[in-house]
């Protein structure tokens, strides 16, 4: 398949979330990258991944030992040994990119070739294996040989293609090659490191005692210090000394490096995975961690920021997710967290069903002092003269300080039940304490009192516990909620919005109260006391949520059973308000970075947010936390797009080809990928083939794009892509084409035949002419003779020629007539002229129920009704079967939709039991307009497209062409 590009795509930085930035100010820990990898039975050619490369329009490639395969976010396309392309062996050992969108490729049997563009440019084959290319700043080219040493190839000697090579170094193994920011040419090799264009050709590293080392690889980093990777660690080289990276490094085997834009060091070992350097801390990678192999063969940073890791088992992406998430594998107490709750902006409180932990500065703990017994934790609530009450599954309500468990209440001491699943500290000095069993009121003064369905309440089963602005306490149930005013507890009919029944948690702004429900998230106005939804019937794919959270921004959050949702919350108000049908969102799951897409619920808080920005969710698998502050950034980036194929009736255009395509052409497919890689199966395309289409076609997720039957003529095809709810990138992908016309569809052949015909027409006219002159003076004896006859005759064949036999209305030639005079007269006086064109729905049915007879009964009680509206403004006609037309003149566009309304609707309503019993008729109308045309046939084709229209939309309506 060829693929074909655009030659000029900008890129920048393409972001799905703002969260993905490259110069992230803080470097996460190397366990909060979300990992993906493939292997054959993803797509690879195979598993080893000799060499990484990203080429300027965005395509990620791969050296395998079976060949290049080039990736765009959704599939693997194979390159492999081919005259063409001029590889000579599909085993590939290194891929060099530039800036001009080129790439190097070169392996075994010493191919090497380079592809610009959508173009392959075999080279001279160099004498072995090519372990890698440099071409330097200057056009020369160093080829690094396995076991000859390094090949020098002047830019002279590649413009004329004439062979001026030397050998820079021999009899040695060359790994990698790199010129340095002074111009300086290095090689490492297994005998050491070379610099290939100074004065002192002698190995380098033996002046530092290092000698013999085989040196696998070199780095220049961003401050100019030079990093090489040898078989016994890594070294920081300068004019006086090398300088071991890390003491743990010491003896190890480093195979690749390589420097993100975070100034992170990320090196590639032969047996122990990967090692990332970053403030002066070493963190690994390995099997152990989900890496495919740990013999890693190389390494690469993409423009996204993300890092992709070749070894010789698969490869591997380490992408910056928007979610972090704390598991017992990160030290905390349990992994099913019901409740979250923060301390102050740097802390937070995570309840588990295996107990307490404390996360400070994103190092979690154990919150218990001495390792007490551990407790189920349902609920929290934070307590205004310090401290957290926590709410337990056993043992009723604790308070949590000083990193102590202090029991307060269970059953034995008044709580109906030890069941804690919403706490509330209000502000008059009461601790409410929601249990699965009643509503507990304990008083300033210590006081207790229990609330049931018998004060109230709509069920026993507290889930929820919140005070608004007004200092009213909101209590959510299994059953509806409730809110505490001065005359005891008012029911809210939320039953009355779908049925919404569960109230899983609350959020309070003033004026407002926000409800997680069952039925979605609905809105209480404090003002009327009206209730809103933001659910299902606005786009919203789920019913129940549990939580909903305001990050103080402009977005709200709710927790689910299937993920975590953000909405707009000026669209959420819309929404409620009825001035807005449906609402975006975003979705995530665990393809973010949540370790479960399941968020609790049923205990509160069940997510939290803190005045810094960042949220906590409570998860069946850890506690989760985004910093909402960074997905409300806008991305303004552009996303590559790239043009992958084009076939025409079943053939892909290859480079040669012109964008002419033949006449007769039928079908053209459009194949194209966004190279975005983050989340590529939720980019979304939409196109547009200028020539052919006025306005965007969305396509959705679909990466194809079919046009069939075009006209002759120029076209350009546009596309554009974007991640969902984000803005569209500006469509710089055109592939402009050309439909050639058939002989006789090309201009000068149509005019041509116009003449031609004219000639022909004078031909024939004047040969006739000649011949009635002869005829002239026989004809007028007859003429006279029979003038009166003929007068009579002329009368009724007027009549007959102008009027419909069984009703009696004008005919089809007629009203033509009339037409297009009137049509000419409009246009001359500028005024508005409607054509309608009528047809009696399913009017065979009448004839096959009725007969014939009635059918015809039924066409001339039609008629007779149109008749009686005919005068100065309307005429009207019989066109034929079934149809009938009215001409209506100097009426607006809406009093001739009004009279047209009211004319179906008499038909409909009509009585005709005196034609048939229960026999009834409607019909479909046609409608266009004289301003909308420039000549009254093109009026005639609107009026009946209408009327076809008006029978798609299902007949007995008035359809007026748009």
């Amino acid at each position: 398949m060829t693929l074909i590009h655009s030659s000029k795509i900008i890129i920048g930085v393409v972001l799905l979330y703002a969260f993905t930035l490259a110069h992230a100010s803080t470097t996460i820990p190397l366990t909060d990258y979300f990992k993906d990898t493939w292997s054959t039975h993803e797509g690879l050619p195979h598993n080893s991944i000799n060499a990484i490369a990203q080429t300027s329009d965005g395509y990620l490639w791969f050296a395998t030992w079976e060949g290049v395969a080039r990736y765009n976010g959704r599939e693997f396309r194979f390159y492999e040994r081919s005259s063409k392309t001029g590889i000579l062996d599909s085993g590939t050992r290194t891929l060099v990119s530039d800036t001009n969108n080129g790439l190097w490729i070169a392996g075994v049997r010493g191919g090497i070739t380079y592809r610009q563009g959508n173009n392959w440019q075999p080279q001279l084959t160099a004498p072995s294996m090519v372990n890698n290319i440099l071409k330097d700043s200057s056009g020369d080219l160093w080829i690094a040989v396995e076991g000859l040493g390094v090949l020098h190839r002047p830019k002279s000697s590649l413009e004329n293609s004439v062979s001026k090579e030397n050998w820079a170094l021999q009899n040695i193994s060359a790994n990698r090659l790199l010129e340095d920011s002074k111009g300086r040419i290095w090689a490492t090799t297994n005998k050491g490191l070379f610099q290939l264009n100074g004065n002192n050709k002698q190995e380098v590293l033996a002046r530092y005692n290092l000698p013999e080392l085989h040196v696998y690889a070199i780095l220049e980093t961003h401050n100019g210090q030079m990093l090489v990777a040898t078989e016994r660690g890594a070294y920081i080289i300068g004019d006086k000394r090398a300088t071991l990276l890390h003491p743990s490094l010491a003896g190890e085997a480093i195979t690749t490096l390589m420097e993100d834009d975070e100034h992170n060091l990320w090196l590639g070992t032969i047996k122990n995975g990967v090692v990332r350097f970053s403030n002066n801390q070493i963190e690994r990678l390995d099997t152990q961690s989900g890496l495919p192999n740990n013999r890693v063969l190389s390494i690469l940073e993409d423009l996204e920021g993300s890092i992709w890791i070749g070894t010789n088992g698969g490869l591997m992406r380490l992408r910056k997710a928007p979610f972090t998430t704390w598991t017992k594998k990160r030290r905390l107490v349990g992994n099913y967290v019901r409740s979250v709750i923060n301390i102050d902006n740097k802390s937070v409180l995570v309840g588990s069903s295996e107990g307490l932990s404390l996360i400070d500065q994103g190092i979690a703990q154990n919150a218990q002092a001495n390792n007490s017994s551990p407790v189920s934790v349902l609920s929290f609530a934070k307590r205004h003269d310090g401290g957290v009450w926590v709410g337990t599954y056993l043992k009723g309500l604790m308070l949590w300080k000083d990193q102590q468990l202090i029991p307060i209440l269970d059953h034995k001491k008044g709580l109906p039940t030890d069941e804690v699943r919403a706490i509330l500290d209000d502000s008059h000095g009461n601790l409410w304490i929601g249990t699965t069993n009643g509503l507990v009121q304990k008083n300033a003064s210590g006081q207790q009192k229990i609330f049931t369905r018998n004060d109230g309440l709509p069920d026993n089963y507290i889930m929820a516990l919140a005070e608004d602005d007004l200092g009213q306490v909101w209590v959510g149930t299994g059953v509806g909620v409730a809110k505490l005013t001065a005359n005891g507890f008012e029911l809210v009919p939320i039953h009355n919005i779908e049925n919404a029944e569960y109230a899983f948690g609350f959020w309070m702004e003033k004026g407002y109260v926000w409800i997680a429900t069952d039925r979605g998230l609905i809105r209480y106005d404090q003002k009327n006391a009206q209730l809103g939804l933001v659910g299902r019937r606005s786009g919203l794919p789920i019913d129940k949520l549990f939580q909903v959270i305001f990050d103080g921004t402009n977005g709200l959050w709710l927790t689910s059973n299937r993920g975590i949702w953000r909405i707009d919350y000026n669209a959420a108000h819309a929404v409620a308000d009825g001035r807005q049908n449906t609402i975006a969102f975003e979705h995530f799951t665990e393809s973010d970075g949540l370790a479960s897409a399941q968020a609790n619920g049923g205990s509160n808080p069940a997510a939290v947010a803190m005045d810094n920005g960042k949220l906590w969710f409570a998860t069946a698998k850890g506690v989760a936390m985004i910093d909402s502050s960074t997905i409300s950034q806008k991305n303004t980036a552009r996303l590559p797009i790239s043009i992958e194929s084009i076939v025409v009736d079943g053939v892909e255009l290859s480079n040669t080809q012109q964008n002419i395509l033949p006449a007769g052409t039928n079908r053209v497919i459009f194949n194209y990928a966004g190279l975005g890689y983050i989340l590529s199966s939720r980019i979304e395309y939409r196109t547009k083939l200028v020539g052919f289409e006025e306005n965007w076609a969305s396509r959705g997720k679909n990466t194809i794009a079919e046009y069939t039957n075009l006209e002759p003529g120029s076209y350009q095809f546009l596309v554009s892509a974007r991640y969902p709810y984000s803005d569209w990138n500006n469509a710089d992908q055109i592939y402009k084409f050309t439909i050639l016309p058939h002989f006789w569809q090309r201009l000068e052949v149509q005019i041509g035949l116009v003449v031609f015909v004219l000639i022909l027409l004078f031909g024939i006219i004047k040969w006739r002419l000649q011949r009635l002159q002869k005829s002239e003076l026989k004809l007028k004896a007859l003429v006279e003779k029979q003038t009166y006859e003929l007068r009579q005759q002329s009368k009724d064949f007027q009549r007959q020629a102008n009027e419909d036999e069984l009703t009696h209305l004008p005919n089809r030639r007629a009203f033509d007539k009339w037409l297009s005079e009137a049509f000419i007269k409009a246009k001359e006086n500028n005024i508005t002229l409607a054509l309608v064109i009528m047809d009696i729905d399913h009017f065979k049915k009448i004839n096959d129920h009725y007969s014939h007879l009635i059918g015809d009964k039924a066409i001339k009680s039609l008629a007779a009704k149109l008749r009686s509206l005919a005068g100065k403004k309307v005429h009207t006609a019989r066109w034929g079967g079934e149809e009938f037309t009215l001409m209506i003149k100097e009426m607006s566009e809406g009093d001739v939709t009004a009279y047209c309304e009211n004319l179906r609707h008499s038909i409909e309503t009509c009585d005709y039991n005196d034609i048939a019993p229960d026999l009834t008729m409607t019909v479909s109308m046609g409608v266009a307009f004289s301003h909308q045309v420039d000549n009254y046939s093109d009026l005639l084709r609107l009026a009946d497209q209408a009327l076809y229209k008006a029978k798609e939309q299902g007949r007995n309506r008035v359809e007026i062409w748009q």
